[in-house]
């Protein structure tokens, strides 16, 4: 992530905004969008007031932690994560620096408690590399207490800690909260992402995407000369594709950190499983809860409801994720640095996280204007044995955005040492209380704060006040471990080379499935009864 140097923000943000993007409306709903009414914000929406309870006002203020024994709580906060310089310079012009702070006043508070970075974490690095790095430090009893997972990636290792008891206890860092959880939006507590199989909520949410997690940043000034508009669905994309390519243009720029064929590309996350997915949610949410938890998806994987050997549209899925690896990207895209490409005007679309708007915005090297756009739907099915999901549109702002860090506490780390569990959740309090929250994101300046009360970072009150699509909460089941999701994504890449055929492809993908499914209802101890 590429943070610039924000401007001085005060500590004190507290009776700022507060969260102005929950409290949407949107022009209809599919039914897919969640259990809350988008046209009015429910009670969860309104702000954070203190409690009048008076047992809650008695208890209120920092305890002291472990007695007061010294205790070392090592903390990954992924790119959140304050940079060793302070001040900007050419060698290093990128300059965050308020979890720094916010950490130092929590020791000032605890003397007690010396909060380690752990800076040894490949942030960068894709979620198998990540996995890798975290397995390592777990075996070497080096892993940092509190980290950064993607949410709940890796649950089938039985690295988490359950945090639900926690957050019914108060926050003592705020005055008058009766429980933690108050804090955050409903929606946040039951999110897909942050619970496991057991509906423990196993990760805190800190910050939030400010809308989709990613999009296409386009060239506005090519769309302009060829008269193009900037595509909004799947299909629109490869004819504007095709318009650039016969002019000599690069139409499209993969993320930096994708140099392999993978299933795991964010088009199958944000454009082509969240359609198909959602369009069999009727069958798939076997809770009606408005979105497909891991254990309903390994369920429905066991019923076959995500196989290609019974479904058209299952092969669908896959022929569209290999089409955009044959006919939309350039050859050599996996060897190609689009970075000064992309500043020379030669690149029509690239694609990133949103995350990286204050950088593009700041990039002097750029001689031309850009835009920022979600990432394009799917919204047209050839398959005929589904019917295509119509998309709702917010009237402006995202609707319920998802996790952007959320932080964990690793089992294997605190089980045996109550004194720095105890520390870790008393950090997360206090890093999630709303004046710290907003002094974050103001300063990363392209995340919401995942708390009510929290600032709205300036940069983004333009792209707030967009419409956006009600992507449904659902998505295109991969493998459930590890070790078979390597064999997906090596099989995926064989038949994109045309190294396999249809026939064997959908085959090996249906069995791998079945196999993880397998392995993680026993690894996870998933209650199959009545399934």
């Amino acid at each position: 992530m590429v943070i610039r140097k924000p401007n001085k923000v005060s500590v004190a943000i507290l009776g700022a905004a507060c969260l102005a993007w929950t409290l949407t409306g949107c022009s209809g709903t599919n039914g897919n969008a969640g259990p809350s009414s988008p046209s009015a914000p429910s009670s969860s929406q309104a702000s954070v007031e203190p409690s009048a309870s008076p047992e809650a006002s008695a208890s209120a203020g920092p305890k002291q932690i472990a007695e007061g024994r010294p205790v070392t709580l090592s903390v990954d906060l992924h790119g959140w994560m304050p940079t060793l310089n302070k001040e900007a310079t050419p060698e290093n012009p990128n300059v965050f620096q308020s979890t720094q702070v916010i950490a130092d006043e929590f020791m000032k508070l605890h003397p007690n408690v010396t909060i380690e970075w752990a800076r040894t974490k490949p942030v960068g690095g894709l979620q198998n590399e990540v996995a890798e790095w975290l397995t390592t430090q777990v075996a070497a009893g080096t892993a940092p207490a509190i980290t950064f997972t993607w949410g709940n990636a890796y649950q089938e290792r039985g690295w988490y800690e359950s945090l639900s008891a926690d957050l019914d206890t108060p926050n003592e860092y705020m005055p008058g909260n009766e429980k933690w959880r108050e804090l955050f939006p409903d929606y946040l507590m039951t999110h897909r992402e942050l619970v496991d199989a057991h509906q423990n909520l196993v990760a805190i949410p800190f910050a939030l995407y400010s809308g989709p997690p990613t999009g296409y940043y386009i060239n506005k000034d090519l769309f302009a000369k060829y008269g193009l508009q900037p595509p909004k669905t799947w299909a629109e994309q490869f004819e504007v594709a095709k318009t650039f390519k016969e002019n000599g243009i690069i139409p499209f720029a993969p993320w930096g950190f994708f140099k392999k064929i993978e299933l795991s590309h964010w088009n199958i996350q944000f454009s082509v499983g969240p359609a198909y997915a959602g369009a069999i949610m009727d069958k798939t949410d076997y809770n009606k809860d408005g979105q497909i938890e891991l254990a309903e998806n390994i369920r429905a994987v066991k019923q076959g409801l995500y196989s290609p050997l019974e479904h058209e549209y299952a092969k669908e899925v896959y022929t569209e994720l290999k089409k955009f690896y044959k006919d939309f990207l350039s050859p050599g895209w996996q060897d190609t640095d689009y970075t000064k490409l992309w500043n020379e005007g030669k690149v029509a679309m690239k694609e990133e996280g949103v995350w990286a708007l204050p950088a593009e915005n700041g990039n002097m090297e750029r001689q031309f204007e850009f835009g920022l756009i979600p990432p394009p739907l799917v919204t047209e099915f050839a398959a005929k044995d589904i019917e295509p999901l119509k998309i709702e549109f917010t009237e402006k702002g995202p609707f319920q955005p998802g996790p952007d860090l959320s932080l964990n506490v690793l089992k294997p780390v605190v089980e045996n040492n109550p004194d720095l569990r105890e520390a870790a959740i008393a950090f997360l309090k206090f890093l999630t209380l709303p004046e710290n929250v907003s002094m974050a994101v103001v300063e990363q300046g392209a995340a919401l704060g995942a708390v009510r009360g929290s600032e709205i970072p300036p940069l983004l009150n333009d792209w707030m006040n967009n419409q956006f699509p009600i992507v449904p909460k659902a998505n295109w089941p991969g493998a459930f471990t590890d070790e078979q999701s390597v064999l997906m994504h090596k099989e995926f890449e064989l038949w994109v080379l045309d190294k396999s055929s249809d026939e064997t492809f959908f085959k090996k993908i249906n069995d791998i499935q079945q196999k993880s499914a397998d392995a993680a209802i026993t690894n996870m101890k998933i209650d199959t009864t009545g399934w």
